[in-house]
């Protein structure tokens, strides 16, 4: 494909100083499509539920995936970003994903439109009816405002967490399996 090798040639000749904040852009526009078909497609959603069944969000439920949701991301590589562009990313993205997750309340208000911030990600976990299938960025927030998913009461956090429907089993062995089953009949 000609034009993909274009298309790396192109990203590559980019300075780091570019490369990194293109990463994060590319990243989040190829995880929102994703992370939104995960809620969109009830057999995805299942293998997404796991990430979901926390009921107490902490630093840690950033980790909390099934392996077929965390494979489900766009290989940056392949677009040609320099292993320094994907390096500052991966450290970004791994920081931030414990960030959003983490049970912190200080995050100044200024940066809420800007970068996914914990309420932001907190209220994506939220079982409430009105949260459900919003904020699927996870580091930009004008992609949610963008495609019309943004959701952030003012001042507000959410009541609680989980998942509706059939409960995702505790353990991780019963978690990889469970999405595999199917739901019940």
């Amino acid at each position: 494909m000609p034009a993909l090798g274009a298309l790396r040639r192109g990203v590559a000749a980019l300075p780091l100083a570019l490369q990194v904040p293109l990463a994060v852009l590319v990243a989040d526009l190829a995880g929102y499509a994703a992370h939104r078909a995960f809620h969109a497609s009830p057999f995805l959603w299942r293998f997404h539920a796991v990430h979901h069944s926390s009921e107490a969000m902490d630093w840690l439920a950033g980790s909390r995936l099934h392996l077929v949701d965390a494979v489900a991301t766009l290989p940056l590589f392949a677009l040609g970003f320099e292993r320094a562009a994907l390096a500052a990313y991966l450290v970004f993205v791994s920081a931030q994903a414990t960030w959003i997750h983490a049970n912190l309340r200080g995050a100044p208000g200024w940066l809420e439109p800007l970068l996914a911030t914990p309420r932001f990600h907190h209220s994506h976990h939220a079982a409430d009816p009105e949260a459900r299938d919003r904020n699927f960025a996870v580091h930009l927030p004008f992609i949610d405002r963008l495609f019309g998913t943004h959701h952030l009461p003012s001042g507000r956090w959410p009541a609680r967490y989980s998942v509706d429907g059939e409960p995702v089993p505790v353990g991780w062995l019963a978690q990889l399996v469970w999405p595999l089953r199917g739901p019940p009949a």
